[in-house]
């Protein structure tokens, strides 16, 4: 499943210079409609659960709805507050402000509603009660705020310092998309393979952070070697790091918490895929803005404010129609405000390598164990770990009862056989030994 999200990200922008050059951009979104119906039709007949019937208004009612609107909220004035912020919006005007604090102040609520209200909460605050669970998360948050910069910066950086159209922009960053690709496929076959994680996400960092440095060394004239070389050492790093930090994270929660620990999982990547995005857009528009002196001195005040703050990328297209001495001040701009994007996501690239050290280790094996679905076996589930309000290390079991039921990770690289019935929240790759990951680096079992 890592690989396929990996592939997907990473062709995604090749695909749309083709649509943009060929068609029309507005196809990028097209394409998604016959995609995603053809996805739902086939697991209408192939996705065979464990799904008890359950009465619609008892299984509305146990949805966390405080928590859902609460945490979506939270994000999106956090979002908004970040991508107007210096841009549109100066950071001390009342508008950046209160989204920005009521953003964070609802982020509280929704830590307060998940901990003390929900009784089945969509992010169960126990999960965070190991260092190794914080680490796995804290490595997915990194990898995605540091992978997406290259799918949608890279495309920038060929298109308005190297000048290169849409179509070739994609074929210039297939390089990234197919050595991460590959990557992530030889991570899956590793892990299965061997047992270990951990290899495969201190690899990934340490990579990641070289080859996210190595991007401040592109050159304003196109260098191919560079282009192709440093990509390939940052998809390298990039790959391992989709599916490895999952496996590390749910070998470290109980079986009945591996969904919930998934879902979060899947959470963080997406929020931090979309605060990378917005917060590399704000550096490199504000880098551009401290550049429009020197561009209205060199290129007047029309061309100038065409290329500055917020106007710079979207205007691409302008860089290209400007010749000699002009284009190339122009292009020195696009590319002095990349390369101080570029040395952020190096910084929290480091930040992730410092906390991969803490991701516990431990080896996994191929045993398969079931877990039942429906609400009467998750209100059993709560009952027996002491009822589903216990906070942050509610439900945890004693170190005897856990080394019984071994933490299984969700099946991520083995199917079951026809015979094995039921739903697997706790399916797949069963651990071996007795004490849990996550008390620190080089945390082991035997």
């Amino acid at each position: 499943m890592g690989m396929v999200w990996a592939i997907a990200s990473a062709i995604g922008p090749v695909l749309g210079g083709v649509f943009t050059s060929k068609v029309t951009w507005r196809w990028c979104f097209y394409v998604n409609l016959p995609i995603s119906g053809a996805g739902m039709a086939i697991l209408v007949f192939v996705l065979k659960l464990h799904n008890p019937r359950t009465p619609i208004r008892k299984g509305l009612a146990a949805v966390d709805w405080l928590g859902s609107l609460t945490v979506i909220g939270g994000t999106l004035m956090i979002l908004l507050g970040l991508e107007l912020g210096g841009v549109s919006q100066p950071w001390s005007s009342a508008t950046v402000i209160c989204l920005l604090v009521f953003g964070v102040v609802t982020a509280g609520l929704f830590v307060l509603v998940e901990w003390k209200v929900a009784e089945f909460p969509i992010i169960p605050l126990r999960i965070f009660s190991s260092l190794s669970s914080i680490a796995s998360l804290g490595v997915c948050a990194v990898q995605s705020f540091v992978f997406i910069s290259g799918s949608y910066y890279l495309p920038l950086y060929f298109q308005a310092v190297l000048g290169a159209s849409p179509l070739l922009s994609g074929l210039y960053a297939l390089p990234f998309a197919l050595s991460l690709s590959g990557i992530s496929a030889l991570t899956g076959l590793f892990i299965r393979k061997t047992g270990k994680y951990l290899p495969c996400i201190l690899f990934g960092m340490a990579t990641m952070t070289l080859g996210f440095g190595l991007f401040i060394d592109l050159e304003q004239e196109l260098n191919l070697t560079k282009v192709i070389l440093y990509q390939i050492v940052a998809g390298l790093g990039v790959g391992p790091n989709f599916q490895a930090p999952l496996i590390a994270l749910q070998s470290t929660v109980l079986p009945r918490d591996i969904g919930s620990a998934t879902g979060t999982f899947g959470f963080t990547r997406q929020l931090f895929t979309s605060i990378s995005v917005v917060v590399g857009g704000v550096v490199f528009q504000n880098q551009m803005q401290n550049q429009y002196p020197t561009l209205v001195e060199e290129l007047g005040p029309k061309t100038a404010s065409l290329l500055s703050g917020h106007n710079a990328a979207s205007n691409v297209a302008a860089v290209a129609e400007l010749q000699g001495r002009e284009g190339e001040i122009a292009r020195g701009a696009y590319l002095k405000a990349l390369r101080t994007m570029y040395i952020l996501y190096v910084a929290f690239s480091g930040l992730g390598l410092v906390m991969s050290l803490f991701v516990g280790s431990r080896k996994l094996s191929k045993d398969h164990e079931e877990q039942k679905t429906g609400l009467e076996a998750m209100r059993r589930a709560n009952a027996d770990a002491g009822g589903g309000r216990r906070g942050w290390r509610g439900g945890k079991k004693d170190d005897k009862e856990e080394g019984k039921d071994s933490e299984a990770v969700r099946q991520t690289f083995e199917s079951t056989t026809d015979e094995e019935k039921g739903i697997e929240l706790g399916g797949g790759d069963r651990l071996t030994g007795e004490n849990r990951a996550g008390d620190g680096p080089g945390a082991s079992t035997k």
